[in-house]
C-alpha cells in the first residue's frame, strides 16, 4: 500500500504548485497585454492553450489545498476526541472509586494526559499557521493581477468597439457601392450611344475599384474584430481565474482561522492558560531586528481568546458555515473533474 504523504509534504507541494500558478498567470497577463497581430486569426492560439493549462493547474492546486485544510481539521478533531476521552475517563474513575475501594487516577496522570492534548492542539495550531501565509500570499498575488489585467481588458474592449463602428461604416459603404454598381449596369444596358456607354464604363471601373477596396477593408476589420474579441475573452478568463482564486483562498483562510480558534480553546482547556502560546506569538527583540514567531499570525486572535472575548458557540457556528461552503466547492470541483474526463 502506498504511503500517504505527510502534511508537511503536502504543504511544500502546494507551495511549489501555487508558485507555478502565479508565474504562469503573470506570464499570461504580460503576453495578453501586448497588442496582438490583428491580421492573423491564430495569433492567440498559444495563449488560449496556456489559459486551459492554467485552469487545470488551478483545479489541481485547489484539490491539494482542500486536502491540506481537511487534514488540519481532522487533526484538530482528533485532539478534541483525545481531550474528551481524558475527561470521560477521569470522571468515570472518580465515580467508580466513590463506590469501590479503588483509588482514582492521580492528578499527575490526568495532568500529563491533558498536557499531551495541549501539545496536540499546539501542533495543529502550528500547522494552521504554516499554511496561513501561503493562502494570504496567493490571494494577494491574484488580487494584484486583477488590478493589472482589468485595464488591459477595458482597453481591448474599447478598441473592439471602435473596430465594430468601423465595420458598420464599411458595411454601409459596401451596400451603397453595390447599389451604385447595380444602377450603372442598368444604365449601361439602356445606353443609346457609344460615348455615353464609355462614360458609364469608366464610372463602373472607378466604383468597382472602390468597392474592391471596401471589401478588402471589411475583411481586415473582420480579422481585427475576431482577434480583439478573442483577446478580450482570454483576458476575461484570466480575470475570472484570479477572482476564483481570491474566493477560494478567502474561504481557506477562514477555515484555518476557525480551526486555529478551536485549537486555542482546546489548549486553554487542556493546559489551563494561553500564556505559552501568547509568548510564542510575540516577536523577539533580542537582536537589532525583531524575529517573527511561528504563531505571530494568530497573535490578535490569541489576545482576544485570552480576554475571554470569543465563545465556543460562536466558533462552532462559523465553522459550520465554512465547512458547508468548503463541501460545496469540493463537490463542484469533483463534478467538474468527472465531466471533463468524460468529454
Amino acid at each position: 500500500m502506498a504511503k500517504t504523504p505527510s502534511l508537511d509534504a503536502k504543504i511544500e507541494k502546494a507551495r511549489a504548485d501555487a508558485l507555478a500558478v502565479q508565474e504562469l498567470s503573470a506570464q499570461l497577463a504580460a503576453s495578453l497585454s501586448v497588442a496582438p497581430d490583428e491580421t492573423s486569426e491564430t495569433v492567440l492560439d498559444d495563449e488560449a492553450r496556456e489559459i486551459a493549462r492554467l485552469r487545470d493547474l488551478e483545479q489541481a492546486l485547489e484539490a491539494d489545498l482542500l486536502s491540506v485544510v481537511e487534514h488540519i481539521g481532522a487533526y484538530t478533531q482528533a485532539a478534541y476526541a483525545a481531550f474528551d476521552k481524558v475527561d470521560e475517563r477521569s470522571h468515570g474513575n472518580r465515580l467508580f472509586s466513590f463506590f469501590t475501594s479503588r483509588k482514582p487516577a492521580s492528578y499527575k496522570i490526568v495532568r500529563l494526559k491533558k498536557l499531551s492534548v495541549a501539545e496536540m492542539a499546539k501542533r495543529a495550531l502550528l500547522q494552521a499557521a504554516g499554511v496561513h501565509d501561503l493562502f494570504v500570499n496567493r490571494k494577494a498575488a491574484a488580487a494584484s493581477l486583477v488590478v493589472i489585467v482589468e485595464p488591459n481588458l477595458v482597453a481591448s474592449i474599447e478598441k473592439r468597439r471602435l473596430v465594430v463602428s468601423a465595420m458598420d461604416e464599411a458595411r454601409q459603404r459596401d451596400k451603397m457601392l453595390a447599389a451604385s454598381l447595380a444602377t450603372l449596369n442598368r444604365k449601361m444596358q439602356d445606353a443609346g450611344d457609344e460615348i455615353r456607354l464609355e462614360q458609364l464604363k469608366a464610372e463602373e471601373a472607378e466604383i468597382t475599384a472602390q468597392h474592391k477596396a471596401v471589401l478588402e477593408e471589411r475583411d481586415v476589420l473582420r480579422k481585427q474584430h475576431n482577434v480583439l474579441d478573442r483577446q478580450a475573452m482570454l483576458l476575461g478568463d484570466l480575470i475570472d481565474l484570479q477572482n476564483e482564486a481570491i474566493a477560494l483562498h478567502t474561504l481557506l483562510l477562514n477555515k484555518v482561522s476557525v480551526e486555529a480558534e478551536r485549537c486555542i480553546q482546546l489548549y486553554d482547556a487542556a493546559y489551563g492558560s494561553l500564556d505559552p502560546l501568547l509568548a510564542e506569538a510575540k516577536p523577539s527583540f533580542s537582536t537589532d531586528y525583531p524575529t517573527p514567531k511561528p504563531l505571530d499570525v494568530f497573535k490578535d486572535v490569541l489576545t482576544l481568546h485570552s480576554q475571554g472575548a470569543v465563545s465556543m458557540q460562536d466558533i462552532e457556528r462559523r465553522k459550520a458555515r465554512i465547512d458547508e461552503a468548503l463541501s460545496g466547492r469540493a463537490s463542484a470541483a469533483s463534478g467538474a473533474k468527472v465531466s471533463t474526463s468524460t468529454v
